[in-house]
């Protein structure tokens, strides 16, 4: 899946709420299985205060769709980014 593409699709002023409701989904899934390459890539991203960036946001909704799809989408669809929500169980 595309995430810089999806990201695109975003407006800007979503960026700081979507961006704590996707570290929330990431935080309370109790799934395990991120790789080390997306966890290291998304914790340098929040250190650099990346977070709430196109490319932070990239990497953050990989890493929740990654642990927690359903829950991904949930938060997506809170936020009424229904296209991305789409996208996202499209690539399920």
């Amino acid at each position: 899946m595309d995430y810089p593409k999806l990201i695109e699709m975003i407006p800007a002023e979503k960026y700081t709420p979507l961006s704590g409701k996707l570290i929330g989904v990431i935080l309370s899934s109790k799934n395990d299985a991120l790789p080390t390459t997306l966890a290291n890539d998304m914790l340098l991203k929040m250190k650099e205060g990346k977070a709430e960036t196109k490319e932070g946001i990239a990497v953050i909704l990989q890493a929740a769709v990654t642990l927690n799809a359903e829950k991904t989408v949930t938060a997506l669809g809170d936020m009424q980014l229904l296209k991305i929500a789409e996208q996202i169980v499209q690539g399920m």
